[in-house]
C-alpha cells in the first residue's frame, strides 16, 4: 500500500457473546441506567467489634512440664494476650467452651453435640 499519510481507518468490533450468555461490560445495544430496572442487591452491614459467640478465654503459658501444657494468669482480651506474650516471652492459649447435649435420632441412636458456650455463661 501506498503511504500518503492517508490511510483508512478501521473499526474493530469486538466479538458478540452467544445467545443467552451474560456479559459484564456494558453494550451499546443494551438497555441505558434508566431504562434497566432496579436490582435490589444489599451488603451486609460490618460491625465495629462483633461480639464473638463462643466463651474465649485467653492464658499465658507458664513454665513448660514436658508435654502438658500449663496455663499461668489469664488477660482479658486476645490483643492484651498478644502484648503480654511478646513482652514476656511466652506463648499464650486461647480457650474456647463447650457443653455437649444428646439428642435422639429418628431410629433411636444417640446424637451427641456440642453448643459453644456463650460469653456470659461461664461454668469455671
Amino acid at each position: 500500500m501506498a503511504g500518503n499519510g492517508l490511510e483508512p481507518v478501521v473499526e474493530s468490533k469486538a466479538p458478540e457473546a452467544p445467545a443467552g450468555v451474560r456479559s459484564a461490560r456494558p453494550s451499546a445495544t443494551r438497555a441505558t441506567g434508566a431504562e434497566q430496572p432496579a436490582t435490589s442487591r444489599r451488603r451486609r452491614s460490618r460491625k465495629e467489634n462483633p461480639e464473638p459467640s463462643v466463651a474465649e478465654r485467653f492464658f499465658l503459658a507458664a513454665a513448660a512440664n514436658g508435654d502438658k501444657p500449663a496455663l499461668d494468669r489469664e488477660v482479658a482480651s486476645e490483643s492484651e494476650a498478644i502484648v503480654e506474650s511478646f513482652r514476656t516471652g511466652v506463648n499464650f492459649f486461647k480457650i474456647s467452651e463447650f457443653r455437649t447435649r444428646a439428642e435422639v435420632s429418628p431410629s433411636g441412636d444417640p446424637i451427641l453435640k456440642k453448643e459453644a458456650v456463650k460469653n456470659s455463661d461461664h461454668s469455671s
